[in-house]
């Protein structure tokens, strides 16, 4: 496999100034997907985005890795819901013209 766009894990840690150990929890619970190319562990680019938004709330808010997936899952619920309200008032707004 060409790992060409692939993020290696440890320079991401380097760089960001965490464990690999963090990594491989956001792994075991699903929040992230690595990908192992001649025993180096990597992360697509896609995924980069996800990772450093786990990291900062990991490290801003001090929140445990364990506890990262039940956080994400109630942002995701709140990003649909404000999807929603923003859908809902451009329905209201055809109705209700200014």
């Amino acid at each position: 496999m060409n790992t060409e766009h692939l993020i290696s894990i440890r320079e991401f840690c380097q760089y960001n100034q965490v464990e690999i150990t963090f990594i491989e929890a956001l792994e075991y619970n699903g929040l992230i997907e690595t990908v192992i190319v001649e025993q180096v562990v990597y992360i697509h680019p896609e995924q980069l985005v996800r990772l450093e938004k786990l990291v900062r709330l990991h490290q801003d808010l001090a929140i445990h890795p364990d506890d990262l997936d039940v956080v994400t899952g109630l942002l995701e619920r709140v990003e649909a819901l404000q999807q929603q309200i923003v859908t809902l008032q451009n329905r209201l707004a055809f109705y209700e013209p200014l």
